[in-house]
Parts: C-alpha cells; structure tokens; sequence
C-alpha cells in the first residue's frame, strides 16, 4: 500500500506527465526576454535534476533527498541537488493539491534555487528562480517541469535572463 507522500508523487506527476507534451510545446514559445549590456547569460536552459524526491517521505518542506544536477543551455554547471517538498491539499479531492518542489543546486559556478508549483488540479507544472549566488547571483529565470516514470528525475526545461 502507497503512503499519502507517494499518492503525492503519483497523482502530481501523473497530472503533470499528462499535460507535458501540450506544456513542452509552450515552454518552446517562451520569448527570450531583453539581455541588457554586460550580461552573460541568457537564453533557453535545460536542467536534470536526479534522486532528490525519493529518499524522504515528507510533505512539510523539509528535506526529501540528496542527488545531482547537470544543466546545459544557456547555463552549463553541474553538481549535487537537495530537494524539499511541500503539498498543501489532497490530491485525492476535487479540489486537488498544490505540491512545491524546492531544489537547492550547487556547482562549481555557483547555487541556484529553482521553485517548482505542481496544480495537481490544473494539471501544471512551472519552476521559477528562487534565487542564485557567485555567477549565478541576479539570474532570473521560468518554465515547465516534467518527471520520469518513476518520478526520481525531474526534468527543467525554460529559459534564464539577468
């Protein structure tokens, strides 16, 4: 029998996995937004981010796992990745749950915190840039998030500007 946290898992990823490929062919039409003189980075980023939502059985937002992280695109840095999870509701309900994905990355460029809203109701699944440090420091960023079939890789898939 699954726990609460993994029917979390399911029923938020399967939502998601279901709208992935309408959401994929969106985040594609996300415009680039305007670099401004001096900036280094910008552009469309993909980030990979393993085993950081399988170790734990939390929903408080505190840590659900350790793992890795490789990003290429208009960023290229990889390194470990802690994971926190949040769900407030029941995705069993009607009225569905919100899940948040915190994923705190660090590398040998710098941290970046990407903060990921699953409506397991709506069925999406946006990351944002929470914040960023050393090269990273001012990076802004957003896009759509999908998982793997066993919802231990999750896949970040937007674009990044200063």
């Amino acid at each position: 029998m699954k726990t609460f946290a993994q029917k979390v898992r399911v029923r938020g990823s399967s939502a998601v996995l279901v709208v992935t490929a309408g959401l994929a062919a969106a985040s594609l039409a996300i415009a680039q937004p305007i670099a401004h003189a001096g900036d280094s980075v910008g552009g469309k980023v993909q980030v990979v981010i393993a085993g950081t939502n399988d170790r734990f059985d939390v929903t408080d937002g505190s840590l659900a796992g350790k793992g890795t992280f490789d990003a290429s695109g208009a960023i290229t840095d990889k390194g470990i990745a802690l994971g926190y999870r949040t769900v407030k509701g029941d995705p069993s309900s009607a009225d569905g749950a919100l899940i948040t994905l915190r994923f705190v990355t660090k590398g040998k460029k710098g941290t970046v915190t990407y903060v990921v809203k699953i409506d397991t109701k709506a069925g999406t699944s946006r990351w944002t840039i929470a914040s960023g440090a050393k090269a990273y420091k001012g990076l802004h960023g957003k896009g759509t998030e999908s998982e793997n079939a066993t919802y231990t890789v999750s896949t970040l898939r937007g674009t990044v500007w200063r």
